[in-house]
């Protein structure tokens, strides 16, 4: 996960990022995933929950859960809490940080309308990642988003759970 490539000038190679959607009938190919998608459906009926509880979340997804909201104050996504999978990867607490601090300018509005299409379906939304972060790093994940609100109208925040079993794991390999 924290392979860099860097050019002899010191700037880093950058390979386009990728995003696959994945169906979300395909959900059970990740069982970590299919259980956080279960625990999110029980407390979704009436729309996006304000929270998710990372007790109703398998032992095995726990490391693996991130919280984002919307911060009017930053025009940005800002981490509320962040997994513990990617503190480790970055060697400190990601908490706090905004979006603009963490992708690459050419990916940020990528990133932002595809979080902004989700949370406007209200659906949870499954797909696989690569990309580079600011630091040159590389994150290989499929991950799954589910659409929480803060009022239970507006879509303002959302659980991002990496799979596990496949967090660092390059597309194809």
């Amino acid at each position: 996960m924290s392979s860099k490539l860097k050019k002899e000038d010191g700037n880093f190679w950058r390979l386009p990022s990728v995003h696959i959607p994945i169906p979300i009938e395909k959900i059970d190919d990740y069982p970590v995933l299919a259980s956080c998608l279960e625990a999110w459906r029980a407390t979704a009926a009436d729309g996006p929950p304000q929270t998710i509880d990372p007790l109703d979340m398998p032992p095995a997804a726990i490391k693996a859960i991130s919280l984002a909201e919307w911060s009017e104050e930053h025009g940005d996504w800002v981490l509320r809490l962040s997994s513990t999978l990617i503190d480790e990867t970055q060697g400190r607490s990601m908490r706090g940080t905004t979006f603009s601090e963490a992708f690459v300018p050419e990916d940020l509005a990528k990133v932002h309308a595809r979080i902004e299409a989700i949370l406007r379906r209200g659906e949870p939304d499954l797909a696989q990642h690569e990309f580079y972060d600011t630091n040159g790093r590389i994150w290989s994940f499929v991950r799954l988003i589910l659409p929480l609100s803060s009022d239970g109208v507006k879509r303002d925040r959302y659980c991002l759970i990496y799979d596990p079993a496949t967090f660092g794991r390059r597309i194809g390999t």
